[in-house]
């Protein structure tokens, strides 16, 4: 005869293992990265995963849920702790879980029961430190702030919420102020995972702008897990590398993030912020006033002085020109004189050289005729010596060609050719043969 089989309904078997899990698996501690976080009605579902470094596909995922009004009470947990901090998509925790199963869908799961707050808090701390260590290695913590602040920042590039109320606290500040600030708006998303891009994004659109001479970046109070996102080290590598001073203001008094580490000057709150713009802008202008106090006190002071030095340089001028005027007024008196004296003996010395010269003119002219006629006389002597005449006289004779030329030279003859042979009482014409 066959053995009957045994057969369990769906609803006991699950039954057997849910209290096989619950009675078997004591409640234990595990610790991961929240993925997902959901609220259906009563309950929160959670995931909770495990990932290797440097690597987004998780390696393990649990399934957790919690009632909600124990979720409740343990929000309240962390919202009063020293740090707060919410629970939130991609933060570390470290959960106290008890296993159990689903009989329902015949689901593994385990309900959360507690939370270390000090794990999330410590790692947030570890990964802040980390970062901080990488900044300050690379000389990127206070290179903002090595640039120089402008004398009177007016034209402010405003980094924050949009219609917020650190929005609003820090403009009506500025308004309200005596001295004519200018505001360019870059909105952006202060809180949840957007936060890194959307700042990063503003920081590049206001640095178009050369006429911006100061950035702020402000955001209200919140949990020590929103202002988490400020530990980001891309924005402190952003901010550090700036080329305009960047101010802080997020956060309450208590709060300071590593974006106000790396920044120019970490304000309190937004209404610090805005509050220090007025103060350095007052800075100016009592020192712009100071200047101006100098400037009319030293010219008070030196007036009497100048006017002083007029008075003096104006005595010397009047003495040195009445000297002057003296001087020049003797040397006329002089020239008078000698201008009544001299030309009398001008004139007459004049007067006895031109009696020698009518003298020498009466005397002189004959003497220059009788020697020019003496000389001409001279010369006359010696042309007739040199007349063609007198010299044929002597025995010469000149022999002429057909045109009535002297022929120097036997060369010059041809045969048959008629010559003339002059003498001094005579001529002959002959032929060449």
């Amino acid at each position: 005869m066959q053995e009957e089989v045994k057969s369990y309904p769906v609803s006991k078997y699950l039954t057997s293992i849910k209290n096989l899990i619950t009675n078997q698996v004591p409640s234990v501690w595990i610790h991961g990265v929240l993925t997902q976080i959901a609220e259906r009605g009563n309950m929160i579902y959670l995931n909770l995963a495990e990932f290797n470094l440097d690597d987004v596909k998780p390696v393990a995922t649990l399934p957790l849920y919690i009632f909600k009004s124990d979720y409740s009470t343990l929000k309240k947990k962390l919202a009063s702790l020293p740090s707060p901090f919410e629970l939130k998509e991609q933060l570390k925790v470290n959960l106290l879980v008890q296993a159990d199963f689903y009989i329902p869908y015949g689901k593994f799961q385990s309900k959360v029961i507690d939370i270390d707050p000090a794990y999330t808090i410590g790692e947030l701390a570890l990964t802040r430190e980390t970062i901080l260590k990488k900044l300050n290695a690379e000389g990127l913590l206070r290179k903002n702030a090595e640039l120089p602040f402008p004398l009177v920042p007016l034209h402010v590039g405003l980094i924050t919420g949009e219609k917020t109320a650190a929005y609003q606290d820090f403009c009506t500040q500025l308004k309200e102020s005596p001295y004519a600030f200018k505001i360019t708006e870059a909105f952006a998303r202060m809180q949840g995972n957007d936060t890194e891009n959307t700042i990063l994004e503003a920081l590049g659109k206001l640095r178009t702008n050369p006429e911006i001479d100061v950035v702020c970046i402000i955001r209200g109070g919140g949990s020590k897990t929103d202002l988490n996102y400020f530990d980001s080290e891309a924005l402190c590598r952003a901010i550090a590398l700036y080329p305009t001073p960047v101010l802080t203001g997020i956060g309450h008094e208590i709060d300071q993030s590593l974006v106000d580490i790396v920044a120019w000057f970490a304000c309190i709150t937004p209404t610090a912020c805005a509050k220090y713009l007025i103060e350095k802008t007052e800075e100016s202008w009592i020192k712009v006033q100071e200047i101006a106090f100098q400037i009319r006190n030293q010219t008070q002071m030196k007036i009497p002085r100048e006017k002083e030095k007029i008075r003096s340089i104006q005595d010397s001028l009047f003495y040195k020109a009445s000297r002057k005027i003296i001087r020049e007024k003797e040397r006329l008196v002089q020239f008078q004189s000698i201008l009544r004296k001299e030309p009398l003996r001008y004139f007459k010395v004049e007067k006895e050289v031109l009696q020698r010269f009518k003298l020498g003119l009466k005397n002189g002219s004959l003497k220059i005729l009788n020697l020019e006629k003496a000389k001409f006389e001279i010369l006359n002597a010696k042309l007739a010596l040199s007349d063609p005449k007198n010299i044929l006289k002597k025995g010469y004779s000149l022999t002429l060609n057909n045109e009535g030329k002297v022929i120097r030279h036997s060369s010059e003859l041809l045969p048959g050719q008629k010559i003339k042979t002059r003498f001094y009482d005579s001529s002959i014409d002959s032929i060449v043969s």
